[in-house]
């Protein structure tokens, strides 16, 4: 269940308030076609990233950061950009009411959708889209189904990335992990290169096929745009990899997480060669309410996999322990 946006609570502060005002006006200053929103369940600060890179082969471009908490970074974000960015990422959040927030403040001409886990971030999200101008343009992941229920909403351009080649504008192809690295054939139309991520995992293809589109549309190459996304760094502690000691390998994915993040997590754990596997839980500690049946799937999944060694830690992991299968 999605943590409601507290408006009152936000604006006890009287800096948030003078910030939210000032950022109201000023970005009155700029044309929408400027700023680019990024929403959806996952997969967002990743999507930030690889987009920041793209749209810097030909334009100068802010965003948002990744290492604070969006809510309070977007209205700070728009108060520091001036007329020599070209470009403005910015990451919106998926609290119940924050679109309303954020809409009020700058309805960017461009929004990608990484992907939807729940219904009231379908609301959410559909709230932001609907408000899209004729000429605007929403860019939706194809291989998720509340994605495709969105575009039934949208008076905007609406142009899909993912893996299927006949409905996707931008498409990728054989995606598996190699050497430690996440490669792929990014194509459009009879276009194809190869690209290699620093990031581990085949979910990441997703937020770089956004930042691929985002790039397409943006009129810059193919190749700039490989480029791009074979030079963005990972982020600290999601999915990084370090070689330890007695030629062992460590998969740090410490950052955050969450039921789904964490299934990718063992996903990508299976796909990499190794003797033995060793799963390390730790506390899903943020705002997000998981349900039992959330943990059971974990269970299952380990029991399925037979992992050799799984330890759990504090917190809500030790629902996992709910299951029988996963004590086996």
């Amino acid at each position: 269940m999605l943590p409601i946006f507290d408006k009152n609570f936000y604006f006890k502060k009287p800096a948030n308030l003078v910030k939210y005002y000032l950022s109201k006006q000023y970005v009155k200053l700029y044309s929408k076609d400027r700023f680019v929103a990024v929403c959806g369940s996952l997969g967002k600060t990743t999507t930030v990233r690889f987009s920041q890179k793209v749209l810097s082969q030909k334009f100068k471009t802010f965003s948002t950061q990744s290492d604070k908490d969006h809510l309070f970074e977007v209205t700070s974000a728009l108060l520091k950009i001036n007329p020599s960015y070209k470009k403005v990422i910015l990451e919106f959040g998926g609290l119940l009411g924050e679109m309303d927030f954020y809409s009020s403040i700058i309805l960017p001409k461009i929004v990608i959708v990484t992907n939807i886990n729940q219904d009231e971030v379908f609301n959410e999200t559909n709230k932001l889209l609907s408000q899209l101008p004729s000429d605007g343009i929403a860019m939706l992941n194809w291989d998720d189904a509340f994605c495709k229920k969105l575009s039934k909403e949208i008076n905007a351009t609406v142009i899909y990335y993912g893996t299927d080649p006949q409905n996707c504008t931008v498409w990728a192809g054989n995606a598996k992990i190699e050497n430690f690295k996440t490669t792929f054939e990014l194509n459009l139309g009879v276009e194809r290169v190869k690209v290699e991520l620093s990031t581990l995992g085949i979910h990441q293809i997703y937020p770089a096929l956004a930042a691929a589109t985002l790039g397409v549309v943006s009129n810059i190459p193919l190749t700039k745009i490989k480029i791009a996304l074979e030079s963005t760094e990972g982020q600290d502690h999601k999915m990084q990899f370090h070689q330890g000691p007695n030629g062992s390998f460590l998969l740090d994915d410490t950052y955050s997480s969450s039921p789904i993040e964490l299934d990718f997590a063992i996903d990508t754990l299976l796909q990499i060669p190794a003797r033995r596997r060793i799963l390390i839980l730790g506390e899903m500690n943020n705002s997000i309410k998981y349900s039992p049946e959330d943990f059971r799937k974990i269970a299952e999944k380990i029991y399925k996999e037979k992992l050799d060694f799984v330890y759990l830690g504090q917190g809500f992991i030790k629902n996992v322990l709910d299951d029988e299968k996963a004590l086996i």
